[in-house]
């Protein structure tokens, strides 16, 4: 049986948030404020505030389940298609809130290209799969999508790769260049933020490789958000580094002191390897 002091204890660690996060010069690209979500009935994330800086890595952590996935799906509101979804608070990017009834939600998601766990190359060709949303946009201009194609492709350091094969079906590569391929397809349209939810779980250690690299050219034009359980991943690619537990954040700051000196118990007891 828990005592008054221990639930009065635990509280006041989950309060103890320690916010020192590297802050771009352009500033915050989504802002989260109090904001909780609820599937059918049961909450998942309860009032998460944080700024996302704009044109840097931010990485969010934890062990399974805690919310991290949740609350990146809910930055271009992909749980809104999960029935009995109820929300409370506020997240805006570039100061628009997301859920006002003004906002499209189809236009919303082109502002944010979304990289899976596993990749999901289309059943197509390689030129085919990157085009694709230039396509659902209705553009038909050879020249345009030959360019987006070489362009985006090279972005994604797989140009060199895949050159004499476009018309190849992408279901034919590697597992760490159809990852390439599917970011290449989600930077395709030009989205403001890129999110990562575990890029490289099913990769092995050289793709992985590869794809960290590419996180760190990328985030030269984009501001990139990635769930990772990896922490030796989030020390290497990202600049700010959010921990989650039980659907809370408990500590968001630059990586750097989150690793090496975090204020929190919890995400020292997590990044040593005491729980999670």
């Amino acid at each position: 049986m828990v005592s008054n002091a221990g639930v009065v204890e635990q509280e006041a660690e989950f309060e103890a948030t320690a916010y020192h996060p590297v802050e771009s010069e352009l500033g915050s690209v989504i802002d989260i404020e109090n904001f909780s979500l609820w599937y059918s009935g049961k909450q998942a994330l309860f009032d998460n505030t944080l700024k996302i800086q704009k044109e840097l890595v931010t990485a969010l952590i934890g062990p399974s389940g805690c919310g991290k996935s949740t609350l990146l799906r809910s930055f271009n509101r992909m749980n809104d298609l999960i029935d009995g979804i109820r929300r409370d608070g506020t997240i805006a990017i570039e100061g628009t809130d997301i859920h006002d009834p003004r906002v499209e939600v189809i236009e919303l998601r082109k502002r944010l290209g979304m990289v899976f766990q596993k990749p999901n190359p289309f059943p197509m060709s390689i030129f085919e799969n990157v085009v694709y949303p230039l396509r659902v946009d209705g553009i038909r201009d050879k020249r345009v999508l030959e360019e987006t194609c070489e362009r985006t492709l090279r972005d994604a350091a797989l140009w060199d790769e895949v050159s004499d094969r476009l018309q190849d079906n992408a279901l034919g590569l590697s597992g760490g260049q159809q990852q390439r391929l599917c970011i290449a397809r989600a930077i395709a349209s030009e989205p403001e933020i890129i999110l990562m939810d575990e890029p490289c779980s099913a990769l092995d250690p050289i793709a992985t490789a590869r794809i960290e690299d590419l996180i760190a050219q990328l985030k030269e034009h984009f501001s990139i958000v990635i769930v990772t359980h990896n922490m030796q991943q989030a020390a290497r690619v990202s600049d700010n580094t959010a921990f989650m537990f039980l659907g809370r954040l408990i500590e968001y700051g630059e990586t750097k002191k989150i690793f090496m000196n975090p204020m929190n118990v919890r995400t020292s007891d997590y990044i040593t390897g005491r729980f999670g």
